[in-house]
């Protein structure tokens, strides 16, 4: 039987929501990266949009409702060992309402916003390969 992300990438969606020059992170609880720091985002399901799955999975996890929604790049992440391979396309996005809902705490927790100077570590290795691979975006992303 084929599983997604051990005998082909599992197709991610990030929102990279930013207000006030914070970007939002949660704790991540669950492998691969568990106790890493993440964005909300999980798997994009079948016949759903990009901006669909960032929307559902913002408000899952955290009760967000995000809007003025952009394409951003994607990484391909390679869990050395875990072995397992995933693909994040990421989304940008804003929200009007920063009060945080930790409506998913065996996913992530100790959601917050975070300053480009000041973010928690280690990054989730998606992100951190997004800060690595796309300087350029992650300068003009704050």
């Amino acid at each position: 039987m084929n599983q997604p992300g051990a005998d082909f990438p599992l197709v991610g969606v990030a929102a990279l929501i930013i207000k006030d020059g914070r970007l939002l992170l949660g704790k991540r609880r669950k492998s691969p990266g568990e106790n890493s720091w993440q964005c909300p985002g999980g798997s994009l399901e079948l016949g759903e949009t990009v901006f669909d799955c960032a929307i559902r999975e913002t408000r899952e996890k955290t009760g967000l409702v995000i809007d003025r929604l952009v394409h951003g790049p994607y990484t391909s992440n390679f869990f050395a060992e875990e072995n397992f391979h995933s693909i994040t396309l990421y989304v940008v996005a804003s929200c009007d309402r920063v009060q945080l809902e930790n409506r998913e705490p065996s996913a992530a927790s100790d959601w917050g916003w975070y300053k480009k100077d000041e973010l928690p570590e280690p990054l989730f290795l998606p992100l951190l390969l997004l800060k690595q691979d796309h300087p350029v975006f992650w300068e003009q992303l704050f």
